[in-house]
């Protein structure tokens, strides 16, 4: 690539501070949270406005040069990876919250806002954003919405797709799409911009977003359950239903995983006497009080569903409780290598799924490998986490949990369940898409992104 040559272009459309070009520092921004992959972008480009963007893409469109989008880098599926000298597209500098509109209920948006600053605006004025994810400190809203991010307040409000209301979007030969408007109904014909939601940066490039908003819950109660068994975790659930509880977030994790959690984090509390194979985060809304939470756990421990229980009585105490669960995925980083399945099966069927998992991994105890299991109950998501500590290579890790991953997937595919419930497809899951999709869905997918970006030149190698 004649690199003098498009860095004199570029340097006309964005200002010197926003090209990168040093190998060490361009790295990073080739890359995302897995490091599965090696990056290799070619450089970086921080564009501070659609326009430029656009002038970047048609640009790179006529000299086929290939482009990934990048966000906050917390990916899970190797999707922001730049490994084959991309130039990486970084929306760090789009990071303006344009507009809140607290008659509508929305917000309007650059992709680069980090989803945590969305929350405190929303605050501020009274009102919630309800994308909840252990990475909103540093995730942004465009990578939230190219990989539909799902989190902890899914199975009250949705994932990513349900708070869209509208898109910008630049194609791949620099046409902006502008579908950003704040129209709750518009039925006239294909709605574009679900294409783009979980489409991973291969369809085009999100670059403003309005997005909803609600109003602010009046109290939250949160309690810390602990369980003997993994039905227990689905009875407790299905019992909450019928009482008819305003769940906003019913979370799970192993013992596994709070041991390692307690040891990477100081202040992580022990919410009991002793431990359990299992723990659980309720989270209802202000419908609930305390002492209605409080009457159903006593019931659901005389009944036995329930070992043992803790309620949040303050703020602090409520932090405590959230981040024995928050403090997960950083943890087990921290532990040693990591490698992550995000797999769903529908609910009737998780507790036959689990049976069999638990089957197959006590059958396949290994010597260096740790599962630790935690996930989103409430929508039949389970994160399979294989651990080791660093005393191994990083290439005998991944081919040993090679081995296993692949029975676990076909058991997922067996249970009719997704390989990727909400980190999407990326490089890491490609080989494994066509055991959650038909050949007839893998087909029509192609020509889509044929429709959109005939070159091939947007996140190339992602998904398909």
């Amino acid at each position: 690539m004649d690199n003098s040559k498009h860095l004199d272009y570029f340097n006309t459309v964005c200002s010197p501070h926003s090209i990168i070009s040093d190998s060490k520092l361009k790295k990073s921004w080739g890359d995302d949270w897995t490091k599965e992959r090696k990056s290799g972008p070619n450089f970086v480009l921080l564009p501070q406005s659609t326009e430029e963007v656009s002038k970047i893409l048609k640009y790179c469109y006529e000299n086929n040069l290939k482009v990934v989008p990048n966000g906050g880098r917390t990916g899970m599926a190797g999707g922001a990876v730049a490994c084959d000298d991309e130039i990486v597209i970084s929306l760090d500098k789009m990071n303006k919250i344009i507009e809140i509109d607290t008659v509508s209920l929305s917000v309007c948006v650059e992709a680069g806002v980090i989803t945590q600053n969305v929350q405190e605006q929303a605050k501020k004025n009274n009102l919630f954003f309800p994308i909840d994810l252990a990475a909103k400190g540093s995730c942004q809203i465009g990578g939230n919405i190219a990989t539909n991010a799902g989190g902890l307040k899914f199975v009250a409000y949705g994932g990513m797709r349900e708070q869209v209301i509208g898109l910008e979007v630049v194609l791949s030969d620099g046409t902006i799409l502008d579908m950003n408007s704040n129209l709750r109904k518009n039925n006239t014909g294909y709605d574009l911009k679900h294409l783009f939601i979980g489409s991973e940066g291969t369809l085009g490039i999100i670059t403003k977003a309005r997005l909803k908003l609600v109003p602010k819950p009046r109290h939250l109660n949160v309690s810390c359950v602990a369980f003997e068994k993994f039905d227990d975790i689905l009875s407790t659930l299905q019992q909450l239903h019928q009482k008819n509880f305003s769940l906003t977030a019913f979370e799970f994790f192993s013992a596994k995983a709070h041991k390692i959690t307690k040891a990477y984090n100081q202040d992580s509390i022990e919410p009991f006497e002793k431990s359990y194979p299992f723990y659980g985060i309720i989270e209802c809304d202000g419908d609930t009080n305390d002492s209605q939470l409080e009457e159903f756990l006593a019931e659901s421990f005389e009944n036995s569903h329930v070992s043992d229980a803790t309620i949040a009585s303050n703020s602090q105490e409520f932090a405590n409780l959230w981040a024995l669960r928050e403090n997960i995925s950083e943890s087990l980083s921290n532990h040693g290598w990591v490698h992550k399945n995000d797999i769903t099966v529908s609910i009737d069927k998780l507790s036959l799924f689990y049976q069999e998992l638990e089957e197959f991994l006590t059958k396949k105890n290994h010597d260096f490998i740790d599962v630790i299991l935690f996930g989103h109950v409430a929508d039949g998501n389970i994160h399979i986490n294989y651990t080791a500590k660093k005393t191994v290579t990083k290439e005998i890790f991944l081919e040993e949990v090679k081995k296993i991953e692949q029975e676990t997937l076909h058991l997922v595919k067996k249970f009719k369940g997704s390989v990727s419930a909400e980190h999407g497809i990326g490089l890491i899951k490609k080989d494994i898409l066509a055991l959650s999709r038909s050949a007839d869905e893998i087909r029509l997918m192609s020509e889509i992104k044929k429709s959109f970006d005939p070159k091939g030149i947007l996140n190339p190698g992602k998904i398909l």
